[in-house]
């Protein structure tokens, strides 16, 4: 009887050890072996890596410096599909309710910058942060906003 109950002691024991053992090993060879798991992100836009600071990227700090920013980069001038695109970036703006206040939109049509087509999200301190293609201006551009302006307390 008294060996039953020493058996059933390390018996629990090493159940014990095991429990906090094995997620152990696992996650330090999940790290060690850099075993993908997930993505690890939820945003739609392309994330910029590095981020550009303003004076890379030419932006003025009186139009970026203090608040969020839309900015749509046109080819060169802002012609139907543009305006297009501006009218949705409208609609979004107005669809974050009070947060509005804190993003702007903005085109750059004769600013001489140096960056590529397309709509690209401003921090409040002047960064690139994320850009969008011209499939998710919409919903997922809407998603990315609400969800950055809810987590961030600037701008």
């Amino acid at each position: 009887m008294e060996n039953k109950k020493k058996t059933a002691s390390r018996l629990t024991l090493w159940a014990i050890w095991a429990t906090a053992l094995i997620p152990l090993g696992a996650a330090t060879l999940a790290y060690t072996q850099q075993w993908a798991v997930t993505q690890g992100r939820v945003n739609q836009g392309e994330l910029q890596n590095p981020v550009l600071t303003l004076e890379q990227w030419g932006g003025s700090d009186d139009l970026y410096i203090g608040h969020w920013t839309l900015l749509v980069k046109p080819e060169q001038r802002c012609l139907q599909p543009c305006r297009d695109q501006l009218e949705q970036l409208k609609a979004i703006h107005d669809a974050l309710g009070r947060d509005s206040t804190r993003l702007r939109v903005h085109v750059a049509e004769s600013e001489p910058l140096t960056l590529a087509k397309g709509v690209w999200l401003i921090d409040p301190n002047g960064n690139l942060v994320l850009k969008y293609r011209t499939e998710l201006i919409g919903k997922p551009l809407l998603k990315d906003l609400k969800r950055l302006l809810k987590a961030s307390q600037l701008g």
